[in-house]
């Protein structure tokens, strides 16, 4: 298969989280929420008609690129998979809370290229393209040294992936975890949407983001998102740390119990 040119990518990657947003944006105004409802996840109505609009939009441009959904699962072979999570934030949108996303991230041989990343409700738009920076709304955004805010003022994402959150033993683990933060930030933030962690952090409104056993779903998306902010990061099989600066990148890692802590270089 022929390579794609990033921008072509980035188009139909904005064009199909915005399919998906604004339907989402609507049913959420409309105050009702259809699904099952388990101790912990939603399976909402409004997940598979989100990933329906955003399939066709891709569908659409690449019929055969491959997919991998949250809802479906995955379809087709070749050089490029596009991996969606049409509604990043399943609990929270369940419940009424203004926090959710939907993103797309653009694999090629395994390594994430183009991610898109949409919240209807504020109308944010984040863009990335791998070694060509990440926009929001357009406009570009670049770190360039984090926030001024010391970690011991500052909030820090965390993010329980949801094997993590089925698996008792992993689910300590991680509550380890998030008590270990809690002694060198003012605040860890669990919003239970880590794509919208991560246009936070891109943007540098928090200090951090912490993942253990990340779904794929919302890592691609966010991770690249990220790196192309100029966010530092480190990651193991099973732990993403990130932040605003080496300092506090270090600072992050240094607090988690050894036995889930990456490596630094």
């Amino acid at each position: 298969m022929e390579a794609v040119d990033a921008d072509d990518l980035a188009a139909v990657a904005e064009r199909a989280v915005r399919a998906g947003g604004e339907f989402l944006r609507d049913e959420f105004r409309n105050g009702t929420v259809d699904g099952e409802f388990g101790t912990d996840d939603v399976k909402a109505a409004a997940d598979c008609a989100a990933e329906a609009r955003v399939v066709s939009v891709i569908r659409e441009s690449f019929p055969d690129h491959a997919l991998h959904t949250e809802e479906a699962g995955r379809s087709g072979s070749g050089r490029y998979e596009w991996v969606v999570d049409p509604l990043d934030g399943t609990n929270n949108f369940a419940a009424g809370l203004p926090m959710f996303a939907s993103a797309v991230a653009v694999v090629d041989d395994g390594e994430p290229v183009v991610s898109a990343i949409y919240e209807p409700l504020p109308e944010s738009l984040y863009l990335a393209r791998r070694g060509r920076g990440a926009t929001v709304n357009g406009e570009p955004i670049r770190l360039g040294g984090g926030s001024d805010l010391p970690l011991e003022h500052g909030t820090v994402s965390f993010v329980l992936g949801l094997p993590a959150v089925r698996d008792a033993e992993l689910r300590e683990r991680g509550e380890e975890m998030i008590d270990a933060l809690d002694g060198v930030c003012k605040r860890v933030l669990e919003t239970w949407s880590p794509c919208v962690d991560w246009g936070l952090l891109a943007t540098g409104r928090i200090e951090g983001l912490v993942s253990f056993h990340p779904d794929v779903y919302e890592q691609y998306a966010g991770s690249l998102l990220a790196a192309e902010a100029g966010v530092e990061s480190v990651e193991s099989e099973r732990t993403y740390v990130a932040a605003g600066d080496r300092e506090t990148l270090e600072a992050l890692v240094g607090a988690l119990p050894p036995a889930v802590r990456p490596k630094l270089e």
